[in-house]
């Protein structure tokens, strides 16, 4: 190997590697910084910090102070809700609501609407049979429960006591029908029954139904 070989910009490189690394090891992490970034500065060099942390633009400035200040914005919809007969409803359930065109005053003759736990309330429920019924008083207390808490889950013992009351109980058909209605409702009796986006769009049909004729 000649001298100029011996002496290439690679070789030189990796020496001044070792001599620095040798010099930095020695030091704790403060050290370090404070001498890379002086002998960058001397030498002119772009300062190591430039790309350890990446430039922000406009925009994710202004979404992180929308994120931050949900309470405003919560005012805005508390406002628009109570012009629209919907406070204390559930915020997600209040975009259904005016996503499907139903008409709160008249959804209050179906459920309890203004209160704290909303509930169904209709004086009767439709189904030319006691199956049919049970189904109908499912989605419309998974709908009671997404007024209410914004989750379209109802708990075994309330879709029994429901179905009760509204003459959809059959006691020795009660969990068969459960489990065919399996597109309409996931869950099991352990953790309680939600709407199916199925549930949902037949739940919807199901109020529109009840509510159209209604002045």
């Amino acid at each position: 190997m000649n001298k100029n070989e011996k002496n290439s910009p690679s070789d030189m490189q990796v020496k001044a590697i070792g001599v620095v690394y040798d010099a930095l090891r020695q030091l704790d992490a403060d050290g370090q910084q404070r001498v890379t970034d002086c002998v960058s500065k001397i030498l002119n060099l772009a300062a190591p910090a430039a790309v350890s942390a990446p430039k922000r633009n406009i925009q994710d400035e202004e979404a992180e102070i929308v994120e931050e200040k949900p309470a405003r914005q919560n005012d805005t919809d508390s406002h628009g809700a109570a012009e629209d007969g919907l406070e204390g409803i559930s915020p997600i359930a209040q975009k259904w609501i005016r996503r499907s065109g139903l008409d709160a005053a008249k959804l209050s003759s179906v459920f309890s609407l203004g209160v704290d736990e909303i509930d169904l309330v209709a004086k009767s429920v439709p189904g030319k049979s006691v199956r049919a019924r049970m189904l109908n008083v499912a989605l419309l207390k998974g709908i009671a429960s997404y007024l209410s808490g914004g989750v379209a889950r109802i708990n075994l013992a309330q879709l029994k006591g429901a179905c009760t009351h509204y003459d959809a109980f059959d006691e020795n058909n009660f969990y068969k029908h459960l489990k065919d209605f399996a597109p309409e409702l996931s869950g099991n009796k352990e953790t309680g029954y939600t709407l199916t986006a199925r549930g949902f769009t037949d739940a919807t049909s199901l109020i529109k139904q009840m509510t159209e004729k209604q002045k």
